[in-house]
């Protein structure tokens, strides 16, 4: 197997993860907009969705930057969230091929890259 360049590796990562933040910030606005204009039917699961999707971005967030200052804690924040998205997108392949594969497929990219052996000695701190 060819030879990472770590740092750029790191990088792609943590670009990975700031635009999976992106879109959960993204959905947190959209369910916030849904609330204020009327348009949700169930104001207790919308708050309660918001909540959710909103602290999912954070975490996101946190983990782009943590993926980039080598933190080991971001490699297991990353296998976490691929696998959340890799049951989405199983679950969206009955409504649309196209959109399961948009999810699977940087969501198996990532995983597999947070395994090579270049990415695990580079988040191998002793401390984080």
């Amino acid at each position: 197997m060819p030879r990472l360049n770590i740092d750029l590796t790191l990088k792609g990562l943590g670009l990975a993860f700031a635009l999976e933040a992106l879109v959960m910030y993204i959905a947190t606005g959209v369910i916030i907009w849904a609330m204020a204009t009327g348009e949700a039917k169930a104001i207790a699961t919308d708050s309660v969705l918001a909540l959710l999707t909103g602290s999912a971005a954070i975490w996101l967030s946190f983990a782009a930057r943590a993926i980039v200052n080598k933190k080991r804690w971001a490699r297991s924040a990353g296998v976490f969230w691929q696998l959340i998205q890799l049951t989405i997108a199983f679950g969206t392949f009955e409504a649309s091929w196209l959109a399961g594969l948009a999810i699977a497929i940087p969501s198996i990219l990532v995983f597999f890259t947070l395994f090579t052996r270049q990415v695990v000695d580079a988040t191998l701190e002793k401390r984080d």
